[in-house]
């Protein structure tokens, strides 16, 4: 009599990582696996067309700028459609110079082109901030800014500036079925396990970036900088801190400056591949070139 024993393999838990981590967030807009959720989530934004939406390319780009003094900026998610340019921008901690910086953004994209020769002087510049705070405290879901003069309320049509509060969708219950859409794609930037993102299936493109969530945290490659960008952020973070107490009140830009450059030094020395550290230290390849 042949007796086979058959043990119960464990299968691993899936450790989700957070799409408000500027690594997983990219990785997650630039798939080609979550068009059908891009779309479908900035066509309930903005109300442009989804079937252009759908087809456009996600680009991640580093600002022109006008001579080598001039900080480097580069865009989280860049969109070209039509005769929109849409820039998405993942905000996951508040700081009081984050509007300055996505305001930056918009003027830039407005007035420059991003490849030789073309001009965007015509379009319509969207940004889309989806915050992991309530930047303005007034309890939206959903902030919408637009030039207007003030006396006649006459609208500018050039840009327009929309801030997502995620901290807000939580508390939401809506009967308009739109919204509540919204509010449901809205859930996957915030969910933290494999039950919460399974919640939300159903809908076709509500799979497909699910799936698409599970194979990112999954791949070996991203999980290194998922992992490279959390150590660097902590650096960073100690590394200001101690500066303030130096006697750089308020990040004063010589006690930035200096600490910014120990941290890349350091990330050097770790091995830190050349992309990571200029991603995270915000600095162009001839800029990190300086240092080696």
């Amino acid at each position: 009599m042949l007796i086979v024993e058959v043990k119960e393999m464990q299968v691993e838990e899936l450790k989700v990582l957070e799409l408000t981590s500027d690594v997983i967030f990219k990785a997650f807009m630039m798939s080609k696996h979550t068009n059908r959720l891009k779309a479908r989530m900035i066509h309930l934004v903005t109300g442009i067309d989804e079937e252009l939406l759908l087809h456009a390319e996600y680009q991640s780009v580093e600002l022109p700028v006008k001579n080598k003094r001039d900080k480097v900026y580069r865009t989280d998610i860049v969109v070209k459609i039509d005769k929109h340019i849409l820039n998405i921008e993942m905000n996951a901690d508040y700081y009081p110079e984050y509007k300055v910086k996505n305001s930056r953004y918009m003027n830039v994209i407005a007035s420059e082109s991003f490849e030789t020769g073309e001009k965007y002087d015509n379009r319509f510049v969207i940004q889309i901030n989806i915050d992991d705070f309530d930047a303005y405290g007034l309890d939206e879901l959903i902030y919408e800014f637009r030039f207007m003069e003030v006396k006649h309320r006459i609208i500018e049509e050039t840009y327009v500036s929309y801030h997502i509060n995620l901290s807000k969708i939580e508390d939401l219950c809506y009967t308009n079925d739109e919204r509540n859409e919204l509010v449901n794609i809205l859930k996957i930037f915030k969910a933290t396990n494999e039950e919460e993102l399974d919640s939300l299936r159903g809908e076709v493109y509500m799979d497909e970036a699910i799936d698409e969530i599970r194979r990112i945290c999954r791949d070996k490659n991203i999980i290194g900088l998922y992992n490279a960008e959390k150590v660097a952020n902590k650096v960073m973070n100690n590394r200001l801190d101690y500066a303030k107490q130096q006697g750089y009140e308020k990040g004063e830009e010589a006690g930035v400056q200096k600490n910014k450059q120990e941290m890349i030094i350091q990330m050097l020395k770790e091995g830190l591949k050349e992309e990571t550290i200029m991603r995270i230290a915000n600095v162009t390849q001839a800029e990190l070139k300086e240092f080696k």
